[in-house]
């Protein structure tokens, strides 16, 4: 069951709705001119808690889309890694969150951008697993091979010669799309743990007070926008393959 929206949730919170309902009995029983007032501090209310942090990243996770198991465990490590970051500053002071802020933006963007180049990879994923389920390339290539080898007509041999060539165009092509694959997952493990180490950097550098902590700041942050980097290019490539 999905989440309600931010917007919504906003909408029929409790207090929100006593809010309402004290503005139109104010409205009626006193003065019309309280209803209007009313209706805008309800307004005010409501993208309140729309607006609030916990409450946005909490059906971002909701409503994005699972990926094939073999990057899902890449990108849970990743989006853990997000979580723990706003936790933490969450709970930190004032002064010491606005300071460590933009780490958190640039977290919050490089997740959605793993997310969707794992959505990309989950599509060649399951192309790679339903043509090799499908059928034993390797072993169709050999018996064409062995035909070609005992078969005297010309016309049948051009019919088997076309059948070889599409069968190494496609092997050609899975074997492509699996070493693209194979790099995606090594650059999603490499990542997993910069973004789980950037989540311990973050707790030290609550430590050590915002001033200090801030000096640290675009160290992080150029780190993270290396990743995201990199991650482009990845996605490039997934456009060639």
């Amino acid at each position: 069951m999905r989440s309600r929206s931010p917007f919504l949730t906003g909408l029929i919170h409790p207090l929100n709705l006593l809010m309402l309902g004290l503005s139109a009995v104010a409205g009626l029983v006193a003065a019309w001119w309280l209803f209007p007032v009313g209706v805008l501090f309800w307004l005010i209310m409501v993208i309140a808690v729309a607006r609030h942090p916990s409450l946005r990243i909490s059906h971002q996770m909701e409503r994005r889309a699972p990926l094939a198991q073999r990057f899902q465990r890449y990108f849970d490590r990743v989006e853990r890694s997000q979580v723990g970051v706003f936790n933490s500053l969450a709970s930190a002071p004032a002064r010491t969150r606005r300071a460590l802020q933009p780490i958190q933006a640039e977290i919050d963007r490089l997740t959605n951008q793993v997310h969707s180049l794992c959505q990309r990879m989950t599509v060649l994923e399951n192309y790679r697993l339903v043509s090799q389920s499908q059928a034993d390339l390797e072993a169709d290539l050999q018996h064409i091979d062995e035909m070609l080898d005992s078969i005297g007509d010309p016309l049948v041999q051009r019919e088997y010669e076309e059948s070889r060539r599409s069968l190494r165009e496609r092997l050609s092509k899975l074997k492509i799309v699996a070493t693209h694959l194979d790099r995606v997952e090594a650059q999603l493990m490499s990542l997993s743990n910069e973004m789980e180490g950037i989540v311990t950097e973050v707790v030290r550098l609550q430590a050590i007070g915002p001033q200090d902590g801030a000096r640290h700041v675009p160290a992080l942050v150029k780190r993270l926008r290396e990743q995201s980097a990199q991650l482009k290019e990845f996605e490039r490539e997934a456009i060639e393959v």
